[in-house]
């Protein structure tokens, strides 16, 4: 009897054998379409927003509605598909609460107005002539003086809709375009706006390229000049700090001592800490799920004026000494990329592994010997743990209980202020607090439907009008209560530091 056919008998012969081999095979299939799913969802978060710029105007636009803006000549009879065009404008006066008042109009040689801009008394208005369409995006009452950043970006796509206007980096509504090229010879602006940043690409953008073009400042003096640490250790008015690891990181931020002992120490600084820990982040990788934006974008997202970075434990482990001359390499190349943002930067001493894993700590400090150096050559501060590990500090020798997600929170705070004493009890609930609405605010469930592959669903929506997204501008909304809990935190402060000898 041939192989095959045995087998088939076999299989006929002994029911359970066959179904237990269906349902390995079931499962098998359900392991890869949720591989599949999870590999979707993952991105680079890289952009390159030089690629498909067909033109661009950096700096401020003229206020001078007379003088049309030419636009160069390879976009002369350039038919635009997917394209995108954004620009940051500035309000000088309110607009017509009737009529509405113009921001920017894209037209052709005979003045026709193919893509409108319009402020109006409740939001922005975008109308795309020759498709019958009027995209209309609610804002607070614009205030005179203060730049918004808009981009109308348009892809079409016959599965999910990929068209959409976002303002000031976030996607308040999106639809299917319809098909049916335009051709933009020149731009005109209105007289009570002023446009900075303008730029026109012959394709769509991607999430983290509206975030970096978001980021980017109106005008260059704009930009803060953040001074470095090896020009001064001291902790600024309204000091942002981004903290950045992987487990023992979130560890940190999740105990809350770091932030508690430097609100408290600095109570009329205001300072205030900004998690983007995550957990298994390494130097090596740093995944994040698909359009949630570069290291450089999330630093920028969130503000941050200075970063702590704490690496070198789970790198350790990973690669042994032999891994010493890769490690450097990519700290350095991560130090860099924060140094793009702000020159203001810490680098952590990893607290020792215990148990058995203590044997690795003779490679651990060799680690931490190559921190302490590209610390050095960088410019940057080096945080180091002057104090034996406390009993207790790991749960296993490798993850941080609170006493040594405390310990290693001191060792940082104490750059700035020496000897420190606990920190409140009532003032580290309320930075846990912040901390839970900050982290639902910046990495929420759901991705998927916020910026992943599943946009164009229905829950996605605003159900009485199908082009609205809801879901981003509705998670915009922790912005406030953010807010509202830093100024209970400052309140506290306060009140310590007033009794602080």
């Amino acid at each position: 009897m041939p192989p095959d056919e045995q087998n088939e008998l076999q299989e006929g012969d002994h029911p359970a054998c066959f179904f237990s081999s269906m349902l390995l095979r079931l499962l098998f299939g359900i392991h890869l379409m949720l591989l599949a799913s999870a590999m979707a969802q993952v991105g680079s978060g890289s952009s390159d927003i030089e690629k498909g710029l067909v033109a661009k105007w950096d700096g401020t636009m003229p206020l001078d509605a007379d003088k049309p803006l030419k636009l160069p000549n390879p976009t002369q009879e350039m038919k635009l598909e997917d394209f995108a065009v954004t620009f940051a404008f500035r309000v000088e006066a309110p607009p017509d609460v009737e009529h509405g008042s113009p921001i920017l109009t894209f037209g052709n040689e005979t003045q026709k107005p193919l893509i409108y801009w319009h402020l109006g008394a409740t939001g922005i208005g975008i109308t795309i002539e020759g498709h019958g369409l009027v995209h209309s995006v609610p804002i607070p009452q614009p205030v005179p003086g203060h730049w918004w950043h808009v981009v109308l970006n348009v892809k079409r796509d016959s599965k999910q809709a990929q068209s959409g206007i976002w303002l000031n980096g976030v996607e308040l509504n999106s639809w299917r375009e319809a098909p049916g090229p335009l051709v933009l010879t020149q731009a005109l602006f209105e007289p009570d706006r002023q446009i900075a940043n303008l730029r026109l690409y012959n394709r769509a953008l991607t999430r983290p390229e509206i975030l970096e073009l978001a980021a980017l400042p109106p005008v260059a003096e704009l930009k803060p000049k953040l001074p470095p640490f090896a020009q001064t250790t001291g902790i600024m008015t309204n000091e942002v700090i981004a903290v950045l690891g992987g487990t023992e990181a979130v560890a940190v931020i999740e105990d809350g001592t770091l932030e508690a002992l430097l609100v408290t120490q600095f109570h009329s600084s205001r300072v205030k800490l900004r998690d983007l820990t995550w957990e298994a982040d390494t130097v090596f990788r740093q995944d994040r799920p698909m359009n949630f934006g570069s290291m450089k974008q999330q630093l920028e997202r969130s503000r941050a004026t200075a970063a702590i970075l704490m690496f070198g434990r789970q790198e350790c482990l990973e690669r042994g000494e032999s891994g010493l001359a890769e490690f450097k390499a990519a700290l350095e190349k991560l130090v860099a990329t924060c140094a793009e943002v702000t020159p203001r930067i810490v680098l952590v001493q990893p607290l020792a592994f215990e148990g058995e894993l203590a044997q690795q700590n003779a490679a651990l400090k060799k680690y931490v010997k190559v921190i302490a150096e590209v610390a050095k050559a960088h410019g940057a501060l080096f945080a180091a743990q002057h104090i034996p590990l406390q009993p207790g500090s790991t749960r296993d020798g490798l993850n941080l209980t609170s006493t040594g997600a405390a310990q290693l929170g001191k060792s940082v705070a104490q750059l700035w202020s020496g000897a420190l004493e606990p920190p409140d009890a009532r003032l580290k609930s309320l930075i846990q607090q912040k901390n839970t609405l900050w982290h639902r605010y910046w990495r929420p469930a759901n991705w998927a439907f916020l910026h992943g592959d599943r946009t164009a669903q229905p829950s996605s929506r605003n159900h009485l009008d199908p082009t609205q997204r809801w879901f981003p501008s509705e998670l915009e909304q922790y912005l406030p209560l953010i807010e509202a809990k830093e100024s209970e935190i400052a309140q506290r402060a306060n009140d310590l530091g007033g009794k602080l000898p």
